[in-house]
């Protein structure tokens, strides 16, 4: 089969919530039938390239091992959390192969890849694809974001990432960003604690994303999504020079190509939105 008859693989944006706490709290099964709801997105893909909001790096880093594991990136709570949350295990593959692949390209695109033969799946990574796919029947491949010397720079450079990997897609590779487009910790962790719900404000701020998800032309979908700072929303949505959890949503906008991305669901917990999607 010649990579023009592989069907595109899409480009999806998952809100992989707080931790572990997805997969550990009984009030949020809603979201766990949500993300199960949407496995079949993944149906007939060779691969995913998942890019973590949890994996930050000046340059690119590639997971470049066959085993890859598991990485319980929260180890510095284990005092806090309950043991299920070191129990979990995720046995997809890795593909090496893929992986020097992708490295190879950002090369050909001016970045300097780093290929990591240790690092295993983060939270961002086995959190929903527990969920999305429990079968762990398709190789991942897990991905750095950027960071730039300020918030602006991460954005450029994280939808440049984005769109070097777009071609992946049409050999059969899907792209996936695992972040959150909404993400104060401090604000999470007190809504889950107490009850108190999230500051108000931030459906301004998902109706930005939205709006920018689906514009079709690639070039002014970037420039829309470069001027997301400028959205007072945004500082509730996402603190100042916290924004590594966006980055992803970047990513997987800039693999998105001349196609109208849609936000196919959103969940909501104690006031904080999390929005899915595709391209």
């Amino acid at each position: 089969m010649s990579v023009s008859d592989v069907p595109c693989a899409p480009s999806l944006f998952i809100s992989h919530g707080t931790g572990p706490f997805p997969l550990l709290d009984p009030e949020q099964e809603s979201y766990r039938q949500l993300l199960r709801r949407h496995g079949s997105k993944l149906d007939g893909v060779k691969g995913i390239l998942l890019f973590s909001a949890h994996w930050e790096t000046e340059t690119p880093h590639i997971s470049g091992g066959d085993n890859p594991g598991i990485f319980y990136d929260y180890e510095d709570m284990r005092d806090r959390l309950p043991p299920a949350a070191f129990e979990f295990q995720y046995p997809a593959p890795g593909n090496a192969k893929l992986a020097t692949e992708v490295a190879n390209r950002l090369k050909e695109c001016g970045f300097s890849p780093t290929l990591d033969l240790q690092r295993g799946f983060d939270h961002a990574v086995y959190v929903p694809m527990i969920l999305l796919r429990p079968q762990a029947d398709i190789p991942i491949v897990q991905m750095s974001i950027l960071k730039g010397h300020d918030e602006q720079d991460s954005t450029e450079k994280n939808i440049k990432l984005g769109q070097a990997v777009e071609c992946f897609r049409n050999a059969g590779y899907a792209i996936v960003g695992s972040g959150g487009s909404y993400h104060d910790f401090e604000a999470i962790a007190k809504a889950f604690f107490t009850n108190e719900p999230v500051p108000a404000g931030t459906e301004r701020f998902e109706n930005f994303l939205k709006n920018a998800a689906s514009i079709p032309d690639s070039s002014q979908r970037e420039v829309a999504l470069l001027g997301w700072r400028e959205l007072p929303a945004s500082h509730t949505a996402h603190l100042t020079n916290c924004s590594e959890h966006l980055m992803p949503f970047m990513v997987a906008a800039g693999s998105g190509g001349d196609i109208a991305g849609v936000r196919f669901d959103m969940y909501e917990y104690k006031g904080a939105p999390m929005s899915f999607y595709r391209w």
